[in-house]
């Protein structure tokens, strides 16, 4: 009867459920192989090896959240994008040892990615964010927060990514202004746009003009000082 209902089981939620382990883990993946959301970040007992095996049998997947998991490096989803191709939507943020390897990988692989977090993955730069634009142009959703995302990548977003609606830049040091007006006036679908901590923004009103229907979140303390 338990493998009866795993096999109808779709969507998975155990986000810092500290306690399960990589067996456990493992046993899940082959009992439900038709299970197409799974939350699984903030595993601390999670291994690489099981990630392995838990993908090998998860082809069905359309959303996977891995957020935190240290065991995620470039080999690793190497193997997730591989193994599972229907994915829509795909979390991996604060990851640390991940590359551009990784988004070239997913460039590759899940072309028609639509939800792509790789907030905190510090190792990110304009040249996986440049993969993504090249490929992705059906993302739909990007958070590119606390990465190391400059100006050329913005500006690539801005010209090939124009399904865009929601991106998020907070804390990337290298944006320009300029960028960021450019990817407003270039992506009309965009809604929603975060800049906190973006200290090179000082002139909140010229990015809103550019479109003004997207909504700017931005940390206006920060905007203060600068202008002081």
């Amino acid at each position: 009867m338990a493998k009866k209902h795993g096999k109808r089981l779709k969507s998975l939620e155990v986000f810092g459920c500290h306690a399960l382990t990589a067996p456990c883990m493992t046993y899940m993946a082959r009992e439900c192989p038709n299970l197409q959301i799974l939350n699984m970040g903030r595993l601390p007992k999670i291994t690489d090896t099981c990630l392995a095996q838990m993908m090998s049998n998860l082809k069905s997947l359309r959303s996977l959240n891995v957020t935190g998991l240290t065991v995620i490096r470039d080999r690793v989803l190497h193997h997730i994008v591989r193994q599972c191709p229907k994915l829509e939507r795909l979390t991996i943020s604060s990851c640390p040892l991940l590359t551009d390897v990784s988004l070239i990988e997913i460039s590759t692989y899940l072309q028609t990615i639509q939800y792509l977090d790789v907030s905190g993955c510090k190792k990110v730069t304009d040249t996986g964010v440049q993969a993504l634009a090249m490929s992705c142009h059906q993302l739909q959703y990007l958070d590119l927060s606390s990465t190391e995302t400059g100006h050329r990548g913005v500006c690539l977003l801005a010209s090939y990514c124009k399904n865009l609606e929601c991106v998020k830049l907070s804390f990337c040091k290298e944006i320009s202004q300029d960028a960021v007006k450019k990817l407003c006036k270039s992506c009309i679908k965009l809604k929603l746009l975060h800049l906190y901590g973006c200290r090179t923004m000082y002139d909140l009103k010229a990015i809103k003009d550019t479109n003004k229907n997207v909504k700017v979140h931005h940390d206006l303390s920060v905007h203060s000082s600068h202008q002081a």
